[in-house]
């Protein structure tokens, strides 16, 4: 069920859509303001969310091919890349270096652990 659930293009585009809103939303100097003694917990954020975007479009695209997984991480890094653009320019946002660099390393996380695990979890060798 799980799986079936991860192979639709439902899930994926749905995060896609729930990170361009988290992205351009207002936050005001929420940024600039530790939680919980945490600096920069945006950044972990950041990760978190371009983590879940690569390995749900790699689930989705699951069996497509060997390099599947490279052309899912070009794309949720350039979809990042293309957030911090559009927050400069379109929100009130300020264009961060850090945040692209946390999505880049979420994107990479998402894609390798997407690629080796896949939509049906951890089955072990040689098991269908």
């Amino acid at each position: 069920m799980i799986s079936r659930v991860l192979r639709s293009a439902w899930p994926s585009l749905a995060w896609t859509a729930l990170i361009f809103f988290l992205l351009t939303i207002n936050t005001g100097s929420m940024e600039s303001v530790p939680f919980m003694g945490i600096k920069n917990l945006d950044k972990l954020a950041h990760m978190v969310l371009f983590f879940v975007l690569a390995y749900l479009w790699v689930c989705r695209f699951y069996g497509s091919g060997d390099n599947t997984w490279i052309w899912v991480l070009a794309l949720c890094s350039a979809y990042g890349m293309g957030m911090e653009f559009y927050q400069e320019y379109f929100t009130t946002r300020e264009f961060e270096l850090n945040d692209i660099i946390a999505d880049v390393v979420g994107a990479s996380l998402g894609s390798i652990i997407g690629k080796k695990i896949g939509p049906y979890g951890n089955r072990g060798r040689n098991q269908n």
